[in-house]
């Protein structure tokens, strides 16, 4: 049976793709940031079935993008305190009505990332992070920056992403 072209479709008589919307609250978010949630949401489940621990929600969240205020962790918090962990489908809800409030940093984050990504192969590495920091006046050692780097570093390959810079960046002091 030949599918029929006609108005509204595209090549191969399929109906074109629209990008497709996840909904969590009000507000809609694209695959791409879905996508994107979920690689961050990846990094902290490791051997925990597919969940974050509860009180790993905050770190998580800025790790994303977000940048919670201790009020409004606590208040997620309190609002899954029956639980001990959260679900990718729950994180991605209590991300979309943080960013619904307040929006995301991400054009900024991605933009120092760049500026720190000197060889711009999507990672900070410690010369790159001394070189950078120098040049705008702040001196910092070897031993310093691997600090540094060690801290930020969730995946343990010696160097930053930037899932971890944001996380590194949006960490409360």
């Amino acid at each position: 049976m030949a599918v029929k072209k006609g108005k509204g479709r595209g090549k191969g008589g399929k109906k074109p793709s629209t990008p497709k919307k996840h909904m969590a609250g009000e507000f809609p978010l694209t695959e791409e940031q879905v996508a994107e949630f979920k690689k961050v949401f990846n990094l902290f489940t490791k051997g925990k079935g597919g969940h974050i621990k509860l009180e790993q929600l905050g770190q998580v969240m800025r790790a994303a993008g977000g940048v919670p205020t201790e009020n409004e962790i606590n208040e997620a918090l309190r609002a899954n305190q029956d639980k001990t962990t959260i679900s990718f489908q729950e994180f991605t809800e209590i991300l979309a009505e943080h960013r619904n409030r307040h929006g995301f940093l991400d054009q900024e984050l991605k933009e120092a990332f760049e500026i720190f990504d000197e060889d711009k192969d999507g990672y900070i590495e410690t010369t790159e992070l001394i070189r950078v920091l120098t040049a705008i006046g702040d001196t910092l050692t070897e031993k310093e920056a691997d600090e540094l780097i060690k801290e930020a570093d969730l995946n343990g390959d010696g160097k930053i992403n930037y899932i971890e810079f944001v996380g590194m960046t949006c960490k409360p002091r």
